[in-house]
């Protein structure tokens, strides 16, 4: 069992993988009760293996997974390499709160994202947050999909002996802004065009 606790959510994580024998890059999946289609695919099984089989064992990915009505309290993953926790309803806000914060995040307006962080030689917190995109659960999941490839690509191109320096963290987050990039640019040509279409209707 994970519980996260008012203050001590990354901390929690922060012990769990300290001493783990993996990469020194970690992920997380933030989203809000108003983004139910990442809660459809935290939900469901399928995904989720289908995920851990893209990150393979050496970074871990964590995230809040959604629990049905009747089970209201704490429930851990079965997958040893994910691990999930759902915070009580009178807890949630707090925690939630807290965890922005770590992150750099303003507000829970900056969700649904997936963070990559890490904690560098300083123990200083570092972290990268990416938008998950999708009007529907295939496109959410493609989007989730594509990051966690992302960063399983850049984690394969590191030496074994290297995973875990900051390095690591510097080529995920440079694939991460490049990512950002091509989804900056993929919106201002969708909104060009919906100009471009509008004004020919006139000519």
């Amino acid at each position: 069992m994970y519980p996260l606790q008012k203050e001590n959510g990354l901390e929690l994580i922060k012990d769990n993988v300290k001493d783990a024998n993996t990469s020194r890059i970690y992920g997380f999946i933030l989203y809000t009760d108003s983004d139910p289609y990442v809660k459809k695919v935290l939900r469901d099984d399928d995904f989720w293996d289908a995920l851990d089989e893209k990150s393979g064992p050496n970074w871990p990915i964590f995230a809040v997974r959604p629990i049905t009505k009747e089970k209201p309290g704490i429930k851990a993953l079965s997958n040893p390499k994910m691990i999930g926790f759902m915070v009580p309803e009178s807890e949630r806000k707090t925690s939630n709160e807290t965890i922005l914060k770590n992150f750099g995040l303003s507000s829970a307006k900056d969700l649904p994202c997936f963070v990559a962080f890490m904690w560098d030689d300083n123990d200083k917190l570092q972290s990268i947050s990416v938008p998950i995109r999708g009007n529907n659960i295939d496109d959410c999941f493609d989007s989730i999909r594509e990051i966690v490839v992302l960063i399983t690509e850049a984690e394969k191109k590191v030496l074994p002996e290297y995973k875990r320096n900051v390095e690591l963290f510097h080529i995920v987050a440079d694939e991460l802004k490049a990512l950002q990039t091509r989804y900056t640019i993929k919106s201002i040509g969708r909104i060009t065009k919906k100009f471009y279409d509008f004004f020919s209707s006139f000519i």
